[in-house]
């Protein structure tokens, strides 16, 4: 006698209690190749090229900036430990020592994501990082009493934090099906039974307002307030085959930093050498996600992007394009399509990719329309027009941002 699992009769739907039958319902034919495109458009081969963007605000009178203080403003951590249906809730607060020590880690992301820029010159001093909180900041540039001097500017900022972990264990109703073999007249039956499947989770939200203030005249130029979130978590229940084609839709469709699960057995969590990321790890991720963005609003940045490739056309530029040899890629397709009878669209895009990567955002255009004339319902190649249309407008703007610096 032996006994297997038969199917998940029943999942969670939503955040409502309903159960659905996966057994008896499936999903919508429409629903399931509409994922496969989506996932063999993200399985495509890319191209990493990296682009300069012009600062959102107008910050070309200033050059030098100081980094000031990051105000605590609130921080929970929350434990949830579960055993035997009994919770156990445990809030764990930081002390002063440990809440500078959140607020320094903070403050040096902002100052090695503005370091890596040559659009600021960083000015290391104390006197405004000592200052308690934006407060006393706004109050001394007011009176002009900061000794410091040849700063234009200082960033401040203020944190919220919430952080909570939780060791539980998940329940899953499930069919256990037996069956008798080997001799005539066998039988089989089911027996329903609860299984239980333990899990560690971290997740945390990191709200963060970041502020820009020159300080002759004295104005606040730019002021910004955006959240993260993270969820990290290792065990739990297997995903249902409807969670894992939303979870495909998600992951195929979106580059939002969202929950990571890796999911393992129930026996072997304790021996994975996966492990959740510990409280200063959680920080670091969502803090360098939003002083980033900051970044980019005050000051003219380089950005790494991936763009698609065309998988037609010539095989040896293509591998060329991978490489990044990009003149060569350029001869080859040139001499390629030349030769051609007819013109192969996926190498005319290939070549646009080409020199867009070169900086050539007019030859680019051209050659991405001229792709576009022969397969009109090509989106790749619609995106790379809609593409160095913005490039070509941001280049404008970032050129005159340098000019009026110097």
């Amino acid at each position: 006698m032996f006994w297997q699992r038969k199917g998940k009769p029943s999942i969670q739907k939503g955040s409502g209690t309903g159960d659905v039958n996966l057994g008896r319902k499936c999903l919508k034919p429409a629903l399931i190749i509409g994922l496969l495109l989506i996932l063999i458009s993200g399985c495509a081969p890319k191209v990493r090229l990296t682009v300069t963007q012009p600062a959102e605000v107008d910050t070309t009178r200033i050059r030098k900036v100081a980094i000031g203080s990051f105000e605590v403003v609130s921080v929970n951590q929350v434990f949830k430990v579960e055993r035997n249906g009994q919770w156990q809730i445990k809030n764990v607060g930081l002390n002063q020592e440990q809440q500078q020590a959140l607020s320094n880690q903070i403050r040096a992301r902002v100052v090695n994501l503005l370091s890596t820029t040559p659009y600021f010159q960083l000015v290391y001093t104390d006197e405004f990082r000592k200052l308690e909180n934006d407060e006393a900041l706004q109050k001394l540039i007011a009176a002009g009493g900061y000794r410091t001097s040849e700063i234009d500017a200082v960033i401040n900022g203020r944190i919220w934090l919430d952080v909570t972990r939780i060791d539980s264990s998940e329940i899953d109703k499930v069919e256990l099906e037996f069956v008798e073999g080997g001799r005539e007249n066998s039988f089989n039956y089911t027996l329903q039974t609860l299984v239980y499947w333990p899990f560690k989770s971290i997740s945390g939200t990191l709200a963060l307002e970041m502020k820009l203030t020159r300080l002759n005249p004295n104005e606040i130029v730019s002021v910004s307030f955006d959240t993260r979130k993270a969820s990290y978590k290792l065990g739990g229940k297997p995903a249902s085959l409807k969670e894992q084609v939303a979870a495909g839709f998600q992951a195929a469709g979106s580059t939002l930093a969202g929950a990571q699960t890796d999911q393992k057995e129930s026996s072997a969590i304790e021996e994975s050498s996966l492990v959740l990321p510990n409280f200063n790890q959680l920080v670091a991720d969502l803090s360098e996600s939003i002083a980033a963005q900051f970044a980019r609003r005050i000051a003219v940045t380089q950005m790494d992007v991936s763009y698609p490739l065309a998988t037609g056309g010539n095989p040896t530029a293509r591998l060329l394009i991978e490489a990044g040899a990009y003149e060569k890629a350029i001869e080859i397709l040139n001499n390629t399509l030349n030769r051609a009878r007819e013109k192969n669209p996926d190498d005319i895009y290939n070549l646009g990719l080409c020199y867009e990567a070169t900086g050539d955002f007019g030859i680019a255009l051209v050659t991405y329309n001229e792709a576009t004339a022969i397969d009109p319902k090509n989106l790749i190649y619609a995106q790379g027009i809609g593409r160095i249309e913005r490039l070509k407008r941001e280049k404008r703007r970032v050129a005159d941002q340098l000019v009026r610096r110097n």
